[in-house]
């Protein structure tokens, strides 16, 4: 290539012969040559020259010289034209490089400029997006193959922790679930990245555990890109929080407002003017009997049905008319019943001038029986024979019966405004504070004395409870208990008391002996309890008569109360039992064994009775223990141990309790053990003793009482295994037993055409059970027997240990069409006041009563207190242990609805039972 700056030909041949211009050409050498030429030829040869062929050859040289220049003259005319030409060219194209070379360099300087404008663009669009980047309030996150390679502030604060954390990693705070996500159904951010597509961002929300700020709701959108042929994934987290919050408390309101519509109890419906259903709620929607998808959209006539059709165009017309209107309709519900509605419309508009009906309807069915049932209740609370008064909180009479101003004397201008406490004096304490006992919601019942202005005073017993119908009033039931008042504290002193003795009974020494056991008072105090028990009191009985045997009994009573002191709490127990509680340092051991020792030699004095004398020993058993470490029931039983090992050492003896005198249980646990054998052997049988009616003396049913014959033959009496039933808790089964073949032979009477009525015992034991009715109920759909056949009879004392649970269970066996009686009436110790709680049909006096009743005016009297007390409740009451016909008479004339005992028939077989009932049909005919 020509170079822009070419070198001079002395600077590239230094040594050459200088020569002439190459633009002078060859003319002026071939002009010498020719001259040369010209010379050589002219000139003659010296004499002594060269011979002519040398001048020839020279010549000849010098054309071929000649020749040669010619030649290489027009050599160099062609190379020089040529050189030229190039030269030219070379020319050319420097030109064109040059121009070439500016508009490139101008172009780079262009490129350069634009590249500079280019590269500040991309500057400032990147300070741009990393400003957007860093402040935007969302957290961005850019991931790579599920690896975070970079993230923003607001990434870092919402998710926790510290940038390092997060970068080249998957967060451990996107292990989250997600809470709703795209169609794919991811379950976690992770499977939304798996899913994630280019052409389909993701948008989900997730809980997510949050960094100081605790944890917040997010709002997480997934996009992905390419870049160098590798999918890039870009996460938007926004903080939803406030949004959700919205979101909830908007939803909160809305399902707010839904419950209170759906709350209303009334149907609420809403309508457009042309009928057609916009809104409904849940007792609209029931009472249709239709979902509420059903209904929304349709005509209100169309989903009430066509029998409402005019009706409701009528109803809506004159309430689009007047702008609400009301009326009652008759419908027949989808279950077929008649209901009556009250219908209420009421017509509003919207901005879009549409006009909506708001129907409300009533139920109002119950409305009209109420008041149907209220003039019912008004005429039973004008005529009820119980008083009865309606009060303010403070006590102001505002309503009374007339029954209620008879009690209290009242006019009815005293009732007007009156307060109960100038009516009636409260024996619990002033009026005031019993009505404020009632305001905190506990109803109170206790007695009252009315100070009638002519029959005087009254004892009545009120009952007073808050109105379930408005907590600004009362309601007060009186009742005249004066004659059950009389009654029972005539039979509340027997139930406390020996009847022949006067002196306290079983009941009344365990009360006692608790109280002394429970006070805190010197609790260093030692407390005795000593079992007597008479020896040859039977012997006295069975020679001198019962009348000698009571009148010894009272005579031992008097005796050992004289000797042991007033201090001595002296009880008989029953038969010749006796006991005693002693405290009294003096009475304590081994003073107390002297003591009685003097007793026992007392008793070597016979007891003078009417025209013939007696004597009897005594056998003692004494146990002794400290307040607050006894238990009523050890004592007692260590002491029964001690008096029957003081009987088995030869009668008229003491004994000091010892833990060597439990040998003697071990015989009630073979009976024990016996008992679960017969149960299981079918030793138990049943005898029917008879019942008759005490004014026809016809038989009206019986009793079932159990008996014990074992394998041998021997017939073991109850009272020696009745007792270990109850203390083991046999008495469950062995009752369940009895019940079952008591319905197995009432079923079979009833298929041979008798109609059967059973009376069967049930013991505490048994109405405490907790599965005692539904084993009844299993009895009697076993054996096909009815309810109505048999007469439950429960103890009073069995009733009165848990009253509101056998006022449940007797409801319970009620309501299966069970008789219930009350068996030993009288002997119990409870509260007259309970007897109307309790679903009786039968009162029954206790054997005791009906004993003496011909000869003790005091069992005579209780005779007649509990038979008033019966006829007064609309109870059956029925005497046991009737032996003589003069007791029957008496039972009869004092007004006994039946009569049990041994004078008319005494417990047999079921068989016997059948013959007996046959006789005595043969005899009244």
């Amino acid at each position: 290539m020509t170079s822009d700056n070419p070198k001079s030909a002395a600077d590239a041949e230094p040594d050459a012969v200088p020569r002439a211009p190459a633009d002078a050409g060859v003319d002026p050498l071939l002009d010498r040559i020719d001259g040369l030429l010209r010379d050589v030829l002219a000139e003659e040869a010296p004499p002594a020259g060269p011979l002519p062929q040398g001048r020839d050859a020279l010549a000849g040289l010098l054309a071929e010289l000649r020749d040669a220049l010619v030649e290489r003259d027009h050599t160099i005319e062609k190379m020089a034209a040529r050189s030229e030409s190039l030269m030219r060219a070379q020319a050319d194209a420097l030109v064109r490089s040059a121009e070439t070379i500016d508009e490139l360099e101008t172009t780079k300087q262009r490129l350069a400029d634009a590249r500079l404008v280019a590269e500040r663009a991309a500057e400032d669009n990147y300070r741009l997006a990393a400003t957007v980047f860093e402040n935007t309030n969302d957290g961005v996150l850019v991931f790579s193959e599920q690896r975070c390679i970079a993230c923003n502030e607001n990434a870092v604060r919402l998710l926790g922790g510290a940038r390092e954390d997060i970068i080249d990693a998957w967060p451990a705070a996107f292990e989250v679930a997600l809470c709703s996500g795209g169609e794919d159904g991811s379950a976690s951010l992770r499977d939304a990245f798996e899913c994630l597509t280019a052409d389909k961002p993701v948008v989900v929300e997730a809980l997510f555990p949050g960094g100081a700020g605790g944890e917040f709701w997010a709002e997480v959108t997934l996009g992905a890109f390419g870049i160098d042929n590798r999918q890039q994934s870009v996460v938007v987290v926004r903080d939803i929080t406030t949004r959700k919050q919205f979101e909830n408390e908007l939803q909160r309101r809305r399902d707010f407002l839904r419950n209170i519509l759906n709350a209303v109890p009334d149907q609420l419906a809403v309508t457009r003017d042309d009928q057609t259903l916009v809104l409904a709620n849940n007792a609209f929607c029931e009472f249709v009997g239709q979902d509420r998808a059903d209904v929304i959209g349709r005509k209100i006539t169309d989903v009430l049905g066509p029998q409402s059709c005019q009706g409701f165009r009528d109803c809506d017309e004159q309430a689009l008319e007047a702008g609400e209107f009301s009326c009652e309709h008759d419908r027949t519900l989808p279950n077929g019943e008649r209901a009556v509605l009250s219908v209420k419309r009421s017509v509003f508009g919207d901005e879009q001038g549409d006009r909506y009906i708001v129907s409300t309807s009533r139920d109002i069915t119950e409305d009209r029986l109420r008041e149907e049932r209220l003039r019912l209740l008004a005429s039973v609370f004008n005529g009820a024979s119980e008083g009865v008064a309606i009060l303010t909180t403070e006590g102001a009479i505002c309503e009374a019966n007339p029954a209620f101003l008879t009690m209290t004397g009242a006019t009815p201008r005293d009732v007007a405004g009156g307060m109960l406490g100038q009516l009636l004096n409260f024996a619990a304490g002033d009026a005031a504070g019993v009505l404020r006992d009632v305001a905190l919601g506990r109803s109170w019942s206790g007695k009252a004395c009315a100070s009638h202005p002519t029959h005087g005073d009254r004892q009545v017993w009120v009952s007073l409870s808050p109105s379930l119908e408005s907590k600004q009033r009362f309601i007060a039931l009186v009742s005249d208990i004066t004659e059950l008042e009389e009654a029972q504290e005539m039979l509340r002193s027997q139930a406390r008391s020996d009847i022949l003795t006067g002196l306290p009974n079983r009941r009344w020494f365990r009360d006692h002996l608790q109280q002394l056991l429970d006070d805190p008072a010197d609790p260093e105090q030692s407390v005795t309890v000593c079992f007597l028990d008479l020896d040859n009191f039977k012997h006295v009985n069975d020679t001198s008569g019962h009348a000698a045997g009571d009148m010894l009994l009272r005579g031992v009573g008097e005796r050992i109360q004289r000797m042991m002191g007033p201090d001595a709490f002296l009880s008989r127990f029953g038969g010749d039992e006796f006991a005693m509680i002693l405290t009294e340092p003096r009475h304590q051991p081994p003073r107390l064994l002297d003591t009685l020792k003097e007793l026992l030699n007392e008793f070597r004095r016979p007891f003078h009775l009417e025209g013939t004398e007696a004597t009897v020993g005594l056998s003692i058993g004494l146990v002794s223990s400290v307040k607050g470490k006894g238990e009523v029931g050890d004592m007692m039983r260590q002491a029964d141990i001690a008096m029957y090992a003081a009987k088995s050492a030869g009668k008229n003896g003491v004994r000091v309790f010892s833990p060597e005198m439990e040998d003697g249980v071990n015989t009630r646990h073979q009976v024990q053990t016996r008992l679960r054998q017969a149960l299981r052997g079918g030793e138990i049988t049943l005898c029917f003793q008879p019942k008759v009616c005490a004014a026809t003396r016809k038989p009206i049913g019986c009793e079932a009482l159990a008996r014990w014959r074992t394998p041998e033959g021997k017939l073991i009496p109850p009272s020696e295994f009745v007792p270990i039933a109850e203390q083991t808790g046999l008495i469950v089964p062995f009752g369940e037993l009895v019940f079952r073949t008591a319905a197995e032979q009432a079923r079979d009477w009833a298929a041979c055409g008798r109609e059967p009525s059973v009376a069967v015992n049930v013991s505490p034991h048994q109405l405490r059970h907790p599965g005692f009715v539904s084993s009844l109920q299993d009895v009697l759909a076993e054996t096909s027997a009815r309810a109505e056949w048999f007469e439950l009879e429960i103890t009073e004392c069995a009733m009165m240990e848990d009253v509101d649970h056998a006022v449940e269970v007797i409801d319970s066996l009620a309501a299966l069409g069970f008789n219930v009686a009350v068996d030993d009436f009288g002997t119990g110790y409870s509260s007259l006041s309970y007897l109307k709680h309790f679903r009786l049909h039968t009162l029954k006096i206790d054997l005791t009563f009906i004993r003496d009743v011909t000869t003790d005016w005091q069992s005579q009297a209780v005779v007649r207190s509990v038979v008033s007390l019966g006829a007064g409740l609309g109870l059956n009451v029925v005497a046991e242990g009737v032996e003589t016909a003069e007791q029957a008479e008496l039972l009869s004339e004092i007004g006994c609805t039946t009569l049990q005992g041994y004078y008319f028939g005494k417990p047999m077989t079921a068989d016997d039972y059948v013959d007996w009932l046959d006789a005595q049909a043969r005899t009244s005919v």
